[in-house]
């Protein structure tokens, strides 16, 4: 008897089986493809175009403020939101002009020092005189750019009458509408000079790879920050 049941059991199992498998194969490798598609046509993929002299800092609009590592190792990780810094000849006002040529809204977009782990956060004075926007999020769609002020603080420190750069690492991070997150580095180094030159690395790049790798545990810190926001 038992082996009768057993026989029945399989006969109708199986069968059933060889029919479900293929069927429910085929629906979640059809479901994944969509999703995948969906994905890729609602993408954002944001790019540093150029970055550029300004000759004022317009402390009315969104700006950052950039510490570059010799002025962290000199004087510390400075909180921004407890010490207002003085302005010096020194500092160097840019514009960064980032554009998204993906093919969807780039939104959330924040911006973190790669070097420490810490956020940069956009800073804007008021005014009663002065119509202000409020950046609630900042976001930037399809096929659209935005210029983001910056001011940059370094120290150039000299060993054995060598100069050494001042160097800005910067994780410019981002969510998709999905919240997919994605992220690009931008390195800006100070010359002794006064002068700068500037990098833009996406994943895809063996630099961008090598600095994650030897910011490990900033990048992690800078994820988990992101995350629980």
């Amino acid at each position: 008897m038992r082996d009768y049941f057993l026989e029945t059991w399989t006969g109708f199992i199986w069968p059933l089986l060889t029919v479900a498998i293929p069927v429910y194969a085929t629906i979640f490798t059809v479901n994944n493809r969509i999703k995948n598609e969906n994905r890729e046509n609602h993408k954002p993929y944001l790019a540093l175009k150029k970055v550029s002299d300004c000759d004022l800092i317009d402390k009315f609009r969104y700006y950052l403020i950039l510490l570059g590592r010799n002025y962290l190792s000199t004087n510390g990780n400075i909180n921004l939101n407890n010490v207002k810094l003085k302005e010096n000849e020194k500092d160097i006002a840019v514009n960064l002009l980032i554009e998204n040529i993906g093919y969807g809204v780039a939104t959330n977009i924040r911006f973190y020092n790669l070097l420490t782990g810490k956020p940069i956060d956009g800073t804007q004075e008021n005014s009663e005189n002065r119509n202000q926007k409020l950046f609630t999020t900042f976001d930037i769609a399809a096929n659209y750019e935005k210029q983001v002020q910056a001011r940059i603080i370094s120290s150039i420190i000299n060993d054995n009458n060598i100069a050494i750069e001042d160097h800005n690492r910067i994780l410019c991070i981002y969510k998709d509408l999905n919240n997919n997150i994605y992220n690009f580095i931008i390195s800006i180094n100070i010359k002794s000079t006064g002068h700068y030159d500037f990098f833009s690395y996406q994943p895809s790049s063996k630099s961008y790879k090598k600095w994650l790798l030897e910011n490990k545990k900033q990048y992690k810190q800078i994820l988990r920050n992101y995350k629980e926001l």
